[in-house]
């Protein structure tokens, strides 16, 4: 009997342990796959880091170029927050690469 409660207890465990990581899954969505309302709605202070990000990130979330030209960000991340201010579903990344 103490081992079937045992067994029981545990698969409870797991069961819990495995639904924690579904939800952290779903928290946290790779910058690749952002819309521009979830880039605006980040602080505005880290609005140059996702625009450098984005412009390093090819369509399959793989780094393009590992050189980031910090300068071109600074010039860069007022055309990418025009743009999303305008069309707020567009993919972020896609609107990173049309400012460019």
């Amino acid at each position: 009997m103490k081992k079937y409660f045992i067994i029981g207890l545990i698969a409870a465990s797991v069961t819990s342990l495995s639904a924690m990581a579904a939800d952290k899954k779903e928290d946290h969505k790779p910058l690749a796959k952002w819309t521009c309302e979830e880039f605006l709605a980040i602080d505005d202070s880290f609005y140059p880091t996702a625009v450098g990000f984005g412009e390093l990130l090819t369509k399959k979330d793989k780094v393009e170029d590992t050189v980031l030209d910090v300068d071109g960000i600074q010039t860069l991340t007022p055309l990418v927050l025009e743009a999303c201010k305008k069309d707020a579903k567009a993919n972020f990344v896609e609107q990173v690469k049309k400012a460019k």
